[in-house]
């Protein structure tokens, strides 16, 4: 352990994963309260073709640019699934649906594309699908961090219009808090974390960070401030534990260790509340 931590690239690649497990527990517990916890997902596959257009744009990896990139197709992939439900009658899960396999088309599409070109400085392109922690720099983790503050910052300041506009639309409205506002600029929000974790977590497994940890925080309490400790507190050490495996164990990457860590935390989270209502029906 003590070798670990005088490891360079294992600290870097711990500050990765947790500048993104931070702000994605935040924003997945407003959109746990809203039950829209799905849209996570859908805007994780919708962040795909922002990446590699931003590549063909810009020509390099470089993670701001790609993450403005991811970021942007997050934000399209929000308002189509707003489109979808006010301009036809498309259900809710049906609108995420068909977004989510949309643009996860178009990534896959764009990716093949790249690499049918020969273009230069493409290798490591489809290591976004999963992450790849190693490769951060320090250079990325400054980024990664700025946009972390900016995202938490956003997040408390508005954090108030955000509640009451996901609690009771009318009411917000009321109080002149413009609801509709409060929530584009959640997804916003939603978008800039998901970007931000690509590339430590990759972009099929950073919804987890959006989804498991408010869930399992849910089963522990009914407070939304105890949630949101406890929904941060769950991301930190599965984002710690499963850093800590990725690099002890051989060929174990860093992603689906985060979210397997993610998966027993909430089995545990679980089997506590059976035995308190066991404990509490005795």
């Amino acid at each position: 352990m003590t070798t670990l931590l005088a490891d360079p690239i294992f600290v870097t690649a711990l500050a990765g994963v947790l500048l993104v497990a931070i702000p994605c527990s935040a924003c997945g517990c407003f959109l746990h309260i809203q039950n829209n916890s799905l849209f996570g997902e859908t805007i994780a596959h919708g962040c795909l073709p922002g990446i590699y257009f931003a590549f063909l744009c810009e020509g390099s990896r470089h993670v701001l640019w790609l993450t403005m990139g991811a970021a942007a197709s997050g934000v399209l992939s929000s308002l189509l699934v707003s489109w979808f439900m006010t301009r036809t009658r498309m259900k809710r899960d049906a609108a995420l649906a068909s977004v989510l396999s949309g643009m996860y088309g178009v990534g896959i599409v764009a990716l093949s594309w790249i690499q049918s070109q020969g273009l230069p400085n493409q290798n490591g392109l489809e290591s976004l699908f999963f992450g790849n922690a190693a490769s951060i720099s320090t250079e990325d983790i400054q980024v990664i961090a700025c946009m972390c503050a900016t995202i938490l910052g956003l997040l408390l300041v508005g954090g108030k219009r955000m509640i009451t506009s996901s609690f009771d639309w009318n009411f917000s409205r009321t109080l002149g808090f413009k609801p509709q506002r409060q929530r584009m600029l959640l997804h916003a929000l939603v978008a800039m974390s998901v970007a931000i974790g690509i590339q430590s977590v990759g972009a099929l497994l950073v919804a987890a960070l959006l989804i498991v940890p408010p869930a399992a925080a849910r089963l522990v309490t009914h407070s939304l401030g105890q949630m949101m400790c406890i929904s941060a507190l769950v991301s930190v050490l599965a984002a710690f534990l499963g850093t800590l495996a990725s690099a002890s164990l051989p060929n174990m990457p860093t992603g689906p260790s985060v979210v397997l860590s993610l998966t027993a935390l909430t089995c545990t989270a679980a089997a506590w509340r059976k035995l308190r209502n066991i404990q509490g029906a005795s």
